[in-house]
């Protein structure tokens, strides 16, 4: 059952109505803000209604290009899928990837007793961070040369 009635509640009159036991208030404010909200729900959801048909068609399109009514196969190139798959706002298909990096540092300031004990240090104290998704390993680190600084 539903029911609508007025309320004074302080200042300002409220309008209550429940739903499935569920009773719930609103100032003038608050249902203004809750028709504003359904409204702009209702423009979001029209726009996605639109991209969700404009999807189907790409997809289809895509497929009716390369079908041959002689063959139960259809072929198509990696790079017209990902285009397809942009179009229809999805990811790209992709491979995974290693590389072979070099990273040449300076260190300057480093505090230590004698030319060995300086090049522990830099090798306990280097850490290259990945920031993507993968894994990285440091191989090795060389040190190319210590000397005291002028």
């Amino acid at each position: 059952m539903t029911m609508y009635y007025t309320e004074v509640n302080g200042i300002e009159p409220t309008v209550s109505i429940q739903v499935s036991g569920t009773k719930y208030t609103f100032t003038n404010e608050s249902l203004t803000r809750l028709i504003e909200e359904k409204e702009s729900l209702k423009v979001g959801l029209a726009a996605v209604e639109r991209t969700l048909k404009s999807a189907r068609f790409d997809v289809r399109e895509f497929f009716q290009a390369r079908y041959e009514t002689d063959s139960n196969e259809i072929v198509a190139d990696i790079d017209d899928v990902n285009n397809l798959l942009v179009n229809i706002g999805s990811e790209e298909l992709t491979k995974s990837w290693s590389a072979t990096v070099n990273i040449s540092v300076t260190v300057t300031g480093l505090e230590a007793p004698n030319a060995e004990a300086a090049e522990e240090i830099i090798k306990d104290s280097i850490d290259v961070n990945f920031t993507s998704d993968g894994d990285i390993w440091v191989d090795d680190i060389s040190i190319n040369g210590v000397h005291p600084e002028s």
